[in-house]
């Protein structure tokens, strides 16, 4: 099983560091990984459209909007870290286009979109690290250590060291997370036919 102290260990493993036990522990290096953690998963999460993380439904609607006739206030995906796709189930399921914009008579995030009924395709944000796949982990674990590697060791060289292999290793989970959605929505689409 992952858990939030295996990724905080494979992460301090990179930069030579002796591992923790807690994230509640009163050191250095359990307060730097409490700093870094969330943003720094978020930020992975966002880097590709992770199959593991992917998810799709229908927007809500708020209203129409006065000013642009024709064009649709959505809400925001509760779970959504970054809304990748909107499109229409009514046409051949293309992307629309849409625009993010905060309202602050709602103090919320909204999507506004030319399509009455509309969909998004989103990256939710995953807090359960079981859910994520061995290819996130470890490229979530060395941009952990890229972010961590000067507070705690003061080597500017090491952190260099660990972005060159980052992003080598993010770009390997990329095709290897490619493969996987091309070969399910394959399987998926076989599976359709059969009653």
């Amino acid at each position: 099983m992952i858990s939030k102290i295996t990724i905080c260990n494979l992460a301090l493993a990179q930069l030579g560091q002796a591992p923790i036990s807690s994230l509640e522990q009163d050191d250095e290096k359990a307060r730097r990984l409490n700093l870094f953690y969330d943003p720094v998963r978020d930020e992975v999460l966002r880097t590709h459209n992770w199959a593991f993380a992917g998810a799709e439904e229908p927007l809500a609607l708020i209203e129409t909007d006065n000013q642009n006739p024709g064009r649709y206030i959505y809400k925001y995906p509760a779970e959504a870290l970054f809304v990748r796709r909107v499109f229409s189930r009514d046409g051949r399921g293309e992307a629309l286009k849409f625009r993010e914009v905060f309202r602050t008579d709602l103090h919320s995030r909204v999507l506004a979109v030319d399509c009455p009924r509309a969909y998004a395709e989103y990256t939710r944000r995953i807090l359960d690290e079981n859910l994520f796949d061995a290819a996130f982990v470890k490229s979530f674990s060395l941009a952990l250590a890229c972010d961590l590697a000067v507070a705690l060791t003061g080597d500017s060289q090491l952190a260099a060291q660990i972005l060159q292999k980052y992003t080598l290793s993010l770009d390997e989970a990329r095709r290897s997370n490619m493969t996987e959605n091309f070969c399910r929505a394959d399987s998926s689409d076989a599976f359709t036919e059969v009653r």
